[in-house]
């Protein structure tokens, strides 16, 4: 899902379970993670940067992929993300996680980024 800084209250992580937030205004994207975090604070929370995801892959499918009793419900957060995610991205919605949102934080993206384009194919 890709919107515009003044579309973010259209977000419903219920609807979108990955999200994409890209730009340089750190400040307002950390503002609006903070919103979706705190209508969904039922749901356990884990933050990765991308460069721990890509040294330690067998830890970060292990805690997505294994259930727990005592959580059902997860937000993965990533920031700093690159392209180098998205072959992360497509093995998650290959397996279909039921109860797993992923919002993603990177910088600027440019418009024919590999990244950028991977949430556009989703927009129309």
């Amino acid at each position: 899902m890709i919107l515009k800084s003044y579309e973010t209250k259209k977000i419903d992580i219920n609807k979108n379970n990955i999200i994409l937030f890209y730009g340089q205004n750190e400040g307002g994207k950390k503002e609006e993670i903070s919103k979706i975090l705190s209508l969904n604070n039922d749901k356990s929370l884990f933050s990765y940067d991308e460069k721990e995801i890509l040294e330690n892959i067998e830890i970060f499918y292990n805690n997505i992929f294994s259930g727990s009793l005592f959580e059902n419900k997860k937000i993965i957060l990533i920031n700093r993300a690159s392209e180098k995610i998205i072959s992360i991205i497509e093995e998650i919605l290959e397996k279909e996680v039921s109860e797993l949102y992923v919002l993603i934080n990177t910088g600027i993206l440019e418009k024919k980024s590999k990244l950028r384009s991977f949430f556009e194919k989703d927009k129309n």
